[in-house]
């Protein structure tokens, strides 16, 4: 029980009493047209109160997967005060009464990728006994983001055998950088002795070169025109839920789009295509810092795929071949 609507409720009952009480007590016409003008005005209330599409809900949780049926709360938090409210879908097959005091609808949702700031049903205000109806749109105040479809088993199947590939062929590659100096030891590679800083030094020093392995594993999809977006989103979406990759993951179209880890949903639930992927989008991934990474690249087709892996040459690369969902290596 809202105990704010129970006395505003109460107030307009008292209210509507006392209206009642007028017109017996002088019992004229004129006393009586006064009075129910009174009452109506007073019913009607509810359905002036919202011209401006005032009402707003909330969500207890506003994150959602697309096609994945789901149940979520729903709390009126604007126009709170409203004293009788029906919630209705699209289809007018269900509806959902919130009497008085109530806030909080039960709804089964069912929705498609994208973020919805309003939801295919409407809520319907009425008056205290149901006489005057007005209908509106279910607003949210916090919008409800929908990311793709999942595909767990595929994806499963797609990281296990990537990182069992990953894991053989990372050996550690070394870098141009030097981590630091030391003293030879008998057993050091000759070729790591620093001729010139052992020459001022009077002994043999050796320089550590850093090493780095394949600790960042980056998945990338590549948006062309044969390729069909929903499951390759889908995909995509279902690889990061794996949790194998590190750091942020790429969308390239003609633009080269970041997906923020832990985020997919948000990241993914508006992305729409812009133009074609082409290797020249792929400078920000060909800089020093990203050059030994381990890419998984989704791709239409892996020969369409060629262009993109001899961009990110030395970088180890595996292709996963959506028309076929073969793994290429």
């Amino acid at each position: 029980m809202n105990w704010r609507n129970f006395f505003i409720n109460a107030g307009i009952l008292l209210v509507l009493s006392l209206l009642i009480v007028f017109g017996v007590a002088f019992n004229s016409s004129t006393s009586w047209f006064a009075s129910d003008f009174a009452i109506l005005i007073l019913l009607a209330i509810p359905l002036l109160w919202p011209l401006k599409n005032t009402l707003r809900f909330t969500a207890d949780n506003p994150d959602m997967i697309a096609d994945r049926p789901v149940t979520r709360l729903f709390t009126l938090t604007h126009g709170r005060w409203l004293p009788n409210l029906f919630l209705l879908d699209s289809a007018k097959t269900h509806t959902w009464h919130l009497p008085i005091g109530q806030r909080t609808a039960k709804i089964s949702l069912t929705l498609q990728r994208g973020i919805y700031e309003q939801l295919p049903m409407t809520v319907t205000v009425t008056d205290l006994f149901g006489w005057f109806r007005k209908t509106l749109p279910l607003r949210l105040a916090t919008p409800i983001t929908v990311g793709p479809a999942r595909r767990p088993e595929a994806a499963a199947r797609i990281a296990d055998d990537f990182s069992q590939k990953m894991s053989a062929d990372d050996v550690g590659l070394p870098s141009d950088r030097i981590k630091n100096f030391r003293d030879y030891f008998p057993g050091d590679n000759i070729q790591q002795i620093a001729w010139k800083v052992s020459a001022h030094a009077d002994t043999l020093i050796v320089h550590d070169d850093e090493h780095e392995g394949q600790a960042s594993w980056t998945l990338l999809l590549l948006i062309t025109p044969t390729l069909s977006l929903e499951p390759a989103l889908s995909l995509f979406a279902s690889l990061m839920d794996t949790g194998i990759f590190s750091g942020n993951d790429y969308l390239l179209d003609s633009r080269l789009t970041s997906v923020i880890q832990g985020r997919q949903n948000t990241s993914l639930a508006n992305f729409e295509p812009d133009g074609t992927a082409t290797p020249d989008s792929l400078a920000a991934l060909t800089t020093p810092q990203h050059q030994h990474r381990a890419y998984l690249i989704l791709t239409a087709d892996t020969q369409a795929a060629v262009p993109f892996t001899h961009a990110l040459a030395p970088a180890a690369t595996t292709l996963v071949d959506l028309s076929g969902g073969d793994d290429h290596a």
